[in-house]
């Protein structure tokens, strides 16, 4: 039997995946920040890594340690924001208005090209830490980010 569903169904599933997308990064930078901090012992498995590879790639110009909290912590919030904005865009998208929608991916694009300005600024398509580079990480995310908004305005919603 094949399912019948609306292409409405599948634009919801798009908001559906980057809303738990982003939740998950959220969870997982929060828990890396509670490692880092010392309130999680060293040996926790369920964390991003973020902290570590933000103090990797910003050691170029010898950040101290508050910049870099500084920096993660304001990610993360901006995370927060992004994804909560993805859930309302999910519970509120019947493809009749796209206000919500634009507003959660206008925050995350610019989420993603603040993460490749700031590739530049600390060099970090130089830097080949833990066997990736973060720069085409976020560019890959962005640009991703970005197909997916055409996509929800450009196909039809039946």
């Amino acid at each position: 039997m094949i399912l019948d569903f609306s292409l409405l169904t599948v634009k919801q599933g798009i908001l559906l995946l980057w809303a738990l997308w982003m939740t998950l990064v959220v969870i997982l930078n929060v828990f890396d920040a509670f490692k880092m901090s010392g309130k999680l012992p060293p040996t926790w498995k369920f964390a991003s890594g973020n902290f570590w590879y933000i103090g990797q790639v910003t050691k170029i110009y010898s950040t101290p340690a508050w910049i870099n909290w500084v920096m993660f912590i304001g990610v993360i919030v901006w995370e927060v924001i992004a994804g909560f904005l993805l859930w309302q865009a999910l519970f509120s998208f019947d493809g009749s208005s796209y206000r919500v929608v634009n507003l959660a991916f206008l925050i995350n694009l610019a989420l993603w090209g603040a993460f490749i300005v700031m590739d530049e600024l600390f060099q970090a398509w130089a830097a080949e830490i833990g066997g990736s580079n973060a720069m085409e990480s976020h560019r890959s995310i962005f640009t991703t980010f970005l197909i997916c908004l055409i996509a929800l305005h450009v196909l039809p919603n039946g």
